[in-house]
């Protein structure tokens, strides 16, 4: 008896395996059916990425292929020679307003007396004195004549300044001199027989620097291979002794390419390196216009400062 339970103990773990075994069987196949599958989707995506790619290569080799047939074509055969020919034209082009620029700069620099100014003259001589003469250029008033007043003269620039017509305060030259010296009686009562019974006479001179208009005229110049003007010359006017400031001068833009500023000259000579720094920290040159004023600001094209870095 004791053998039988002892064989069915046995046969029932017997049994117990083979039932795990055949689970952990089915569990395994189907983590082998899960991974089959995987890596067919896997094989089936890399295989649609492989297609997509072959359908793309092959519609860029036609655009490329498209691109050297028009390129190819004799639209395209000149275009080199074009561009240059283009390029020698707007070089002509720029020159010839760069002529223009500088005619006009020294049409507007060229000082011209007003016309109403001998009138404001006469307006102004008091009525115990006369001019014998005067003499205008573009910048300089210069008079003569004779008062009976050691002052009139003073009152006469005062009121020619109260008018504007002088810059800054002018010489004024006053000696007395005798009534002989000036004329005889005759000569001012030519159809009388009068005695001249003034005693005091002065002659005075007067010479002034006129009210003018200043200009200040900026050029901006490219430096690279070589020298040439990229904006022709702006000149803009001011009043003398007033204050100029030019902006956004650290950049310019010509012809589709970007400059930087490098240096800087007013008429003529050199701003040393601060006084450079400064401006181009406030992207702006300012000044007073005293005079006319020349400003010359030297750039180099940023291509050209790339190709640089890249070579050293």
């Amino acid at each position: 008896m004791a053998n039988n339970g002892n064989k069915k103990i046995i046969v029932k773990k017997d049994m117990n395996f083979f039932a795990e075994f055949t689970a952990s069987a089915a569990k395994a196949a189907r983590l082998l059916t899960y991974a089959v599958l995987f890596g067919i989707a896997v094989v089936g995506i890399i295989l649609v990425f492989i297609v997509i790619g072959i359908v793309r290569n092959t519609i860029i080799k036609g655009q490329i292929t498209a691109l050297e047939t028009q390129l190819a074509s004799d639209e395209y055969a000149n275009l080199e020679v074009q561009a240059a020919a283009l390029a020698e034209t707007l070089k002509t082009k720029n020159n010839y307003f760069y002529a223009l620029c500088q005619m006009r700069k020294n049409v507007d620099e060229t000082p011209a007396v007003s016309m109403d100014l001998p009138d404001v003259i006469a307006d102004d001589i008091p009525s115990d004195s006369y001019l014998v003469q005067y003499q205008l250029t573009g910048t300089t008033l210069a008079m003569e004549g004779y008062s009976f007043s050691y002052y009139s003269p003073v009152d006469m620039v005062n009121m020619l300044n109260e008018a504007g017509v002088f810059k800054v305060k002018p010489d004024i030259n006053t000696t007395r001199i005798a009534a002989p010296d000036v004329g005889s009686p005759e000569e001012f009562f030519p159809d009388n027989n009068t005695v001249n019974a003034i005693n005091n006479y002065y002659n005075f001179t007067i010479i002034g620097t006129l009210v003018s208009d200043v200009y200040v005229s900026i050029e901006r110049i490219a430096t690279s291979d070589t020298v040439e003007s990229i904006s022709g010359i702006e000149t803009i006017k001011y009043d003398a002794g007033s204050t100029y400031t030019i902006e956004d001068i650290s950049t310019y833009e010509a012809g589709g390419i970007t400059y930087n500023l490098q240096s800087i000259t007013i008429n003529g000579a050199g701003i040393d390196e601060e006084s450079f720094n400064n401006i181009l920290n406030a992207n702006a040159i300012s000044g007073v216009a005293n005079d006319n004023v020349d400003i010359a600001l030297y750039y180099t094209p940023v291509v050209a400062e790339t190709e640089t870095a890249e070579a050293q």
